[in-house]
């Protein structure tokens, strides 16, 4: 981990109380659900957990808070402490540098802030609220992972050792797990339904619902249940059936293996599967997300439609909660597709 690196890189009081805040606040294991719902339901302002639940939120943020410590080492050497950073608007003023610099992507900038505004305790809009906007168009993770060459990496692993890569290639096509989650699954995961299977990852080693199933850490540590639809019903019991069950399937996927570009044809695979016509869907019917009613109908920016019930139970099978989500990052497959599919009119 960087976490101990920020003291090393930047020898001041300034990154040691940035370090400290970090250090204070790993959540690894922990269910950061529960605890922002707790958070929320003691009048947070932030609709956070205020822990860190990954390794790589925090590589993010240490690497990110080293830039800052450094920045005003440089320009506040008389800074110290954080609360003078917050209440001397160094945070608004380090965000600007980033963005005057103009060497910073949107995404970059965002993650900066999240960042600042994790060690100062507050809202990402009270650090800096005029920020470059993050547009689903310009995302670019996985873009280039197309279904042919999907398909071509999968033949070459079938007929190529370690037979343990295809299979969790395929697993992964069926299931769209993230690369961490697919590389702990094993078969005592998988359960057959009737007419089809599902995958229940744990995420901490307090849900575990089936007997002999093993632990399955995810990211903020958040149980679920993972549908797979029945046309894979045949890959999975193959697969399953050469696997020992207490034998992780594929325990290193290869970097090459481009995961999270299989999880997006998962979603969306599974959406196509789940959503109706927009013209079937009236205009005033409205759907329940996080508390509040909302138009089933979504729009997003770029003037799609979707039919936000089947976004939700997309988004729930991939680990999120947020239909926004499943539309900027994994569906865009479908905007490329648009003219053929009349899910969008």
């Amino acid at each position: 981990s960087n976490l101990m690196n920020i003291t090393q890189v930047v020898s001041t009081r300034f990154a040691q109380a940035c370090e400290q805040k970090l250090l204070s606040s790993l959540g690894k294991g922990i269910s950061k659900y529960s605890e922002r719902a707790r958070n929320i339901a003691a009048g947070s302002e932030r609709m956070s957990s205020d822990l860190l639940h990954s390794d790589d939120t925090i590589n993010s943020y240490a690497n990110c808070l080293t830039q800052y410590a450094r920045w005003i080492k440089e320009n506040h050497p008389d800074c110290h402490r954080l609360q003078i950073a917050k209440k001397r608007h160094y945070d608004h003023e380090f965000i600007q540098h980033l963005i005057n610099t103009h060497a910073y992507a949107p995404t970059t900038i965002k993650q900066y802030t999240a960042a600042l505004a994790f060690v100062h305790g507050c809202t990402m809009n009270q650090v800096h609220n005029a920020r470059p906007t993050v547009r689903a168009e310009d995302a670019t993770r996985s873009r280039s992972y197309t279904e042919e060459k999907f398909n071509r990496q999968l033949q070459y692993r079938l007929q190529h050792s370690p037979a343990c890569v295809a299979a969790i290639m395929q697993i992964c096509r069926a299931t769209g797990l993230r690369r961490d989650e697919a590389e702990q699954v094993r078969s005592s995961n998988f359960y057959f339904k009737g007419t089809h299977y599902i995958c229940h990852l744990s995420g901490n080693s307090d849900h575990l619902e089936f007997p002999g199933e093993e632990t399955v850490w995810t990211k903020g540590g958040r149980m679920r249940t993972i549908e797979i639809l029945p046309k894979y019903n045949d890959v999975v019991h193959r697969i399953l059936s050469f696997c020992d069950p207490n034998e992780k399937i594929c325990p290193k996927i290869p970097d090459r293996i481009d995961v999270h570009g299989i999880r997006s044809m998962y979603a969306c695979e599974l959406y196509l599967e789940f959503a109706r016509p927009i013209d079937t869907i009236k205009p005033s019917d409205r759907t329940m997300e996080h508390g509040k009613s909302r138009p089933t109908r979504y729009r997003d920016q770029q003037g799609y439609t979707w039919d936000r019930n089947a976004l939700l139970r997309v988004s729930a099978s991939l680990g999120h909660n947020r239909s926004e989500v499943v539309v900027r990052h994994y569906l865009w497959r479908l905007r490329q597709e648009k003219s053929k599919i009349s899910c969008f009119f």
